[in-house]
């Protein structure tokens, strides 16, 4: 099993390893790949963001995003930051970074928000009909773009990639039926779970898209930052994310793996079954 599970992690590196030399050699002989047909009112990218991750991963990022979807609204949202001075400084550098681009649209906060609040302000600016959301720690290869044009993705009304709502697609449709992703998961973390919870209870599926082409970038130890956004150490907070959400999804939410009256089971979940506490039903 070691062997087996190194050699897929060198066969994953090399892979990248092609990605970039190829990625590196058509940008600069400017190889563009053709997606004039896509129709602007198909979808938009959605993308957020914070201070600590601007060089290492937004940056690379959006800079191949606007290489494969050129015609294409992305829209970008800079979180706030606890640490004031620093937000200013990096929010003049990301926006002049993102004014490079003719389809970049940029949102920024200096106090940080949660991110249903982030998620929702992309939906409810994106002019597509449908909104691929990513967070920023992800690499994509250049045969992404086959994927979100020509695999049929954008037909369904929520799409998870590679099972993770760290890259995701929710059409207005859904959105609309649905609701808002819900406010008050004042930080990160939870979204997901709620989200599909509520899909759940209105008999809706979560169609799920498997791919090489995008990956997360960092391994957990990278991602768990002694100060996030909230000025929180994630290391101490509940799975590596946020105890205030947890908190208040155990408030919203009964839960339990076996079956309890009026609870419905939510595919997909470490919990399975959930149910709307009183106060949450009622309105």
């Amino acid at each position: 099993m070691q062997l087996f599970n190194l050699i897929n992690k060198i066969q994953r590196k090399i892979s990248w390893i092609i990605e970039d030399t190829l990625y590196f050699f058509c940008k600069t002989f400017y190889f563009t790949k053709k997606c004039n047909f896509i129709e602007e009112s198909l979808f938009t990218i959605g993308i957020t963001t914070f201070l600590n991750r601007y060089d290492n991963c937004f940056k690379p990022l959006l800079k191949k995003l606007t290489y494969l979807f050129p015609n294409t609204q992305i829209i970008v949202i800079a979180n706030g930051h606890m640490m004031k001075k620093d937000q200013i400084v990096y929010l003049e550098k990301i926006e002049k970074f993102c004014a490079r681009y003719k389809n970049v649209e940029l949102m920024s906060f200096v106090e940080p928000k949660g991110l249903s609040y982030l998620w929702n302000k992309i939906l409810l600016r994106s002019r597509g009909d449908s909104v691929l959301l990513l967070n920023d720690d992800v690499n994509i290869k250049m045969k992404f773009q086959d994927l979100v044009i020509k695999s049929g993705i954008l037909s369904y009304p929520i799409t998870t990639i590679n099972s993770s709502w760290s890259h995701f697609i929710i059409s207005k449709v859904i959105f609309n039926k649905i609701g808002p992703f819900d406010e008050g998961l004042k930080e990160i973390g939870g979204e997901d779970d709620d989200y599909a919870a509520r899909l759940a209870m209105m008999g809706r599926t979560i169609k799920d898209f498997s791919t090489k082409a995008i990956a997360r970038k960092l391994r957990r130890k990278r991602r768990l930052l002694k100060c996030n956004s909230y000025g929180k150490d994630m290391n101490l907070e509940r799975f590596g994310y946020s105890n205030l959400n947890s908190e208040y999804l155990a408030k919203k939410w009964e839960t339990g793996m076996e079956y309890f009256d009026g609870a419905v089971m939510v595919p997909n979940r470490s919990i399975r079954y959930w149910k709307l506490r009183k106060k949450w039903s009622s309105n």
